[in-house]
Formats: structure tokens, sequence, C-alpha cells
């Protein structure tokens, strides 16, 4: 008759069984963490390398627009820069002929073609300016010069007007500026660009509003002290000219 008590050996037999199933799943479970820690890996090496290709790829276009754009802007300066040049001349032709006090045409073939018979440049030493004659008697109607100043923001351009008898200021007008609106940037004005009709300097600068009539004075422009004290140097600069030019 069989016992329902096991054997000694089988009950050895059991705890050593028990620990190879626990080492087994021990083992199991091991691996597994080992395989997602690997899974984890893999998925941040493949989030990194996915967003090494986007920076590439962002990088790769930034590149291609820039170059579109250099080269558009590139052909588009090309192929405007004679038309620039064109209208840039057509300006001070405009402006020698106003500042000399001669009517100026609205038409810019009329204007070139006035420019052209009745202004001249001093070819041979002295000051460079230009040399307004009337048209029809060639007798010498003005001389003007273009000079620049160091404004508060960049070069003050201007051309300037002067009576060939006396030498006395005509008018001034300012091709190009850079400088503050509403403060330097009032230089356009017209109060400030006739003062200095009929005056001869060398100019000191007064209040605005003072309007003098003394012939070394002018009124500067509140708050723009620097642009009106170019303004000024400009003026003189070219009245110390005009004494070393022959009509």
């Amino acid at each position: 008759m069989r016992s329902g008590r096991c054997k000694p050996s089988q009950r050895a037999a059991r705890p050593e069984q028990a620990g190879r199933q626990r080492n087994g799943r021990r083992s199991f479970f091991h691996l597994r963490r080992n395989r997602r820690g690997c899974r984890e890996y893999n998925c941040e090496a493949i989030r990194l390398k996915s967003r090494l290709k986007a920076s590439v790829r962002a990088a790769g276009f930034m590149f291609t627009l820039s170059l579109v754009l250099i080269t558009c802007v590139s052909a588009l300066h090309l192929a405007t820069a004679e038309r620039v040049e064109r209208n840039a001349d057509l300006f001070l032709q405009r402006a020698v002929l106003e500042v000399a006090g001669v009517p100026v045409p609205d038409g810019p073939a009329d204007v070139a073609e006035l420019f052209r018979n009745t202004v001249s440049t001093n070819a041979v030493g002295g000051p460079a300016c230009f040399y307004v004659r009337t048209l029809g008697t060639g007798s010498l109607q003005a001389i003007v010069f273009r000079r620049q100043a160091r404004g508060l923001w960049g070069v003050i351009d201007a051309v300037v007007g002067l009576d060939p008898e006396n030498r006395t200021f005509l008018k001034i007008r300012f091709l190009n500026h850079n400088e503050t609106p509403g403060l330097g940037a009032r230089i356009e004005e017209p109060w400030f660009q006739e003062q200095t009709a009929g005056k001869s300097g060398p100019f000191v600068l007064k209040a605005e509003g003072t309007r003098s009539a003394e012939p070394t004075e002018i009124d500067a422009i509140t708050g723009a002290t620097i642009t009106s004290s170019a303004v000024r140097d400009l003026l003189n600069g070219v009245g110390r000219d005009a004494a070393e030019v022959k009509p």
C-alpha cells in the first residue's frame, strides 16, 4: 500500500527545484528589464537621430532660401542700377538749376537738356563747382557748390548757390541726409533753406525764431544742435571755397 507521504529524496529535491524555479523567474525578469532598457536606449537614439535630421533639413532649407533671396536681390540691384543712377543724376541736375534760380521744367528729358545747355564745371584748378549760365546770352547767373558735412546720423549732402558778383548766398537744397524726423530732418523745411538768401557769412547760429537780418546769422533748429552746426559748417566751407573760384 502506497503511502501519501513523499520520500526523503523527493522532499530534498523540491527545495532545489523551487530554487531553480525562483532563479529562473529572476533571470527571466532580469532579462525583461534588460530588454526594456535596451528598447528605451534605442528609442532615445532614434529620437536624437530624428532631431539631428530635422536640424540638418532646417539648416539646408534656410541656406537654400538665403541663397535664393541673395540671388534675387543681386539680380534686382543689377537690373535697376542704371535707372537708380539716372534718377540720382536727374535729382542733382534739378537741385543745381533750382539753387541757381533757373526755372526747372517738369520732364526729365527737358531737365537734362537744360542742364546740358546752361551748366558747366570748372575744369582746371580751384574747388569743384558748377557754373550756371543764362540760356541764350551765356552770362554767368550763379556758382553752385556741392558739399557734404557730418550730421548726427550720417552725411548731409547739399548743393549751395551763390551770386557770382558779390558771392552772397542764393539757396541751399539737400540731396541726402539721415537726420532725425521732426528734429534734424527739418533742415528740408523752406524757412530753413531760404534763410541764407542774400547773406554772406561766415555764419553763427541763433535761436530758432530769431529770423535775424544780419548777414552772418542764421536760425538753428530747436533740439537739433548737431545738425544745425553741421549745416553752418557746410555753408562756411562754401563761403571759403567761393573766395577761391574765378568766374
